[in-house]
């Protein structure tokens, strides 16, 4: 009598695929979804019968789809054999939802295309906050330029309640250096020679 497995292996794999904390698909390669997991559903907001119905191409953002057409191109045509990439879907309320895409291709003992296999990580909230901080970067360095330009015409700077040398200001607190008789932009303020 033989041992069987207690767990069965399509039974462990029909419950790694629906309860990975990722999103799972198995795609065709003509795009269309063959099996989605539960996270995917919640990454996409479709149901599984609503992503069952459409293809990969039906809820990727416009800009993103040449360059993930293009990947797929590649994998069919043994180019590559995996990719990774950002892109966007649209979530079933309108919504923009970036994904971090990774792909391989399941094929035949012949080598022929058989499936692709897409997991699937909702980076949303990262690309939101790398946005703030670009953001954020961006007005702290017109805040600098402003500051430096005001600081110019006076000497001294008033910091913790003590009066200090503005030269020293911009030196510790900007990492500035003010050199005489130059302006923001480094080159001679009008009237020096």
């Amino acid at each position: 009598m033989k041992a069987t497995d207690p767990l069965g292996s399509d039974s462990l794999f029909q419950s790694a695929f629906e309860f990975a904390a990722i999103g799972m698909a198995l795609v065709s390669v003509e795009g269309k979804w063959l099996r989605v997991n539960r996270s995917i559903c919640e990454i996409t907001g479709y149901s599984e019968a609503d992503l069952l119905a459409r293809t990969f191409q039906d809820i990727t953002h416009p800009d993103d789809l040449d360059q993930d057409l293009e990947n797929v191109r590649k994998m069919l045509a043994g180019e590559i054999d995996t990719y990774q990439m950002e892109k966007r879907y649209y979530h079933k309320n309108g919504s923009i939802v970036w994904i971090l895409l990774s792909v391989s291709l399941v094929r035949t003992k012949s080598g022929e295309p058989l499936f692709f296999i897409s997991q699937i990580q909702d980076i949303t909230r990262q690309k939101e906050n790398a946005e703030q901080l670009a953001r954020a970067a961006a007005e702290i360095k017109s805040l600098q330029k402003r500051l430096l330009k005001i600081c110019t015409w006076t000497k001294r700077i008033q910091v913790d309640g003590k009066w200090i040398p503005i030269d020293e200001f911009l030196t510790r607190n900007l990492h500035l250096k003010l050199t005489p008789g130059t302006s923001i932009q480094g080159g001679p303020i009008s009237g020096d020679k």
